[in-house]
């Protein structure tokens, strides 16, 4: 069996979708839709060096339109926050009573105890068992500030 040009293009076109599903970046798929283009290129009896020519201009058209259109539409919302970024704005039990000289203590979030700190523009300490706001997350301890009593 003998393929003709329009068949070993299609091949190409569909190899290439197919391994975009294993990098990312809608990249492969842009050059499998130019590879359309020259298929289409070669069944209208083309020459071999138009149909080159019709899948490169199809590969660019495909970036430039339809890859920003598939990046917009495969955006899932809001990047996750993941580790310590996580935990900004969350709420945390004091577990240790803050000294109101070194304004340290420990706070549980998640079922993790962590030194904690008081914000230094923060008020009067919180007592055990109160909730409280964490602001931000310095090497291992949390910044937090007093939300409510227990």
């Amino acid at each position: 069996m003998e393929w003709e040009n329009w068949q070993l293009w299609i091949a190409a076109a569909l190899a290439l979708l197919i391994c975009e599903v294993f990098v990312p970046g809608f990249v492969l798929a842009c050059l499998g839709v130019g590879a359309f283009g020259g298929a289409i290129a070669a069944s209208l009896g083309a020459g071999f060096a138009l149909q080159l020519t019709v899948t490169a201009v199809t590969s660019l058209i495909a970036f430039i339109f339809l890859r920003p259109l598939a990046l917009r539409f495969g955006y899932s919302g809001p990047e996750l926050n993941t580790g310590v970024e996580a935990l900004i704005d969350k709420k945390a039990r004091v577990t240790v009573a803050f000294d109101p000289q070194t304004g340290l203590g420990r706070c549980k979030i998640d079922g993790d105890d962590w030194r904690s700190e008081l914000d230094p523009q923060g008020a009067t300490p919180p007592p055990v068992g109160a909730m409280v706001r964490i602001i931000r997350v310095e090497s291992n301890t949390l910044i937090i500030q007093s939300t409510t009593a227990p």
